[in-house]
């Protein structure tokens, strides 16, 4: 089951069981779990306020083959700002809960852009990302490294990045779909670590700097991430995801735990 399948079948309020090729270990991918949390927000809500800011937090697994059930709250809904959360409940427990902001864009003069992609390397002289030590849900990534280091690989390289899509492209990209996408990377300081080790995401935010209307599912985007710090088995790293044309899509912030 591809991810426009399932997020399309919940939308419909169809019964759907997260399948063993979306599993990490004993839980579902958890960029997965976000992209549903994202989908749900943006339902009813008005199509002229882009989400800007999306923060999750994975309180328990989510187990595959079960059932579950999405909630979703509007927590404010004012002349500029709709501030939206959504939770998955699955036997009665909290597994993640998310919020949204969508903003209306106002006039204004002032623009700032500071970004400008970095040099990495091609994707065609890149290193596909696959090995039978990653999860399961990697076959649904079509991902090549750029950087100096390979995860697990116990390199001390504090960044980590390349070129992603998915491997079967949806018909049109979404912001639900670029969270997926985002998290299909493991965490940045897992190059430091030798041999693959389990690990967890504690918590996650993406502010949204450009709407992705029109960049195609098709086509490799880029991300490049950054260790901020690492210690005790915890680490936090913020990346940057840019389109083909070389706009700044999205920044991401994420705290990761390696067990090992």
């Amino acid at each position: 089951m591809q991810i426009d399948e399932i997020l399309s079948a919940i939308g419909a309020g169809q019964d759907v069981q997260i399948p063993d090729s979306w599993a990490q270990g004993r839980t579902t991918f958890g960029g997965l779990t976000a992209a549903i949390l994202c989908d749900a927000t943006a339902t009813d809500t008005d199509p002229a306020r882009p989400l800007r800011n999306f923060e999750i937090a994975f309180t328990r697994p989510l187990e595959a083959h079960k059932a579950f059930e999405v909630e979703m709250e509007t927590l404010a809904n004012g002349k500029t700002v709709t501030i939206k959360s959504a939770r998955i409940m699955q036997e009665g427990k909290e597994r993640a809960r998310a919020r949204a902001d969508y903003v209306l864009p106002l006039e204004s003069s002032v623009t700032i852009d500071t970004f400008s992609p970095p040099q990495l390397q091609a994707k065609d002289t890149s290193i596909h990302l696959q090995g039978a030590h990653l999860p399961r849900f990697i076959q649904h990534f079509d991902n090549h490294v750029a950087t100096k280091a390979l995860p697990f690989s116990g390199q001390a390289v504090p960044e980590f990045g390349g070129w992603m899509k998915f491997k079967n492209a949806p018909p049109k990209m979404s912001n639900a779909l670029l969270i997926c996408l985002i998290d299909s990377w493991p965490p940045t300081a897992a190059s430091y670590y030798q041999g693959f080790k389990p690990l967890s995401t504690l918590s996650w935010s993406i502010h949204f700097a450009a709407p992705i209307d029109e960049v195609s599912a098709t086509q490799h985007l880029g991300y490049l991430s950054k260790v901020n710090f690492g210690e005790h088995g915890l680490s936090s790293s913020q990346a940057e995801i840019w389109g083909p044309d070389g706009q700044l899509l999205a920044k991401s912030m994420q705290t990761n735990i390696i067990y090992g």
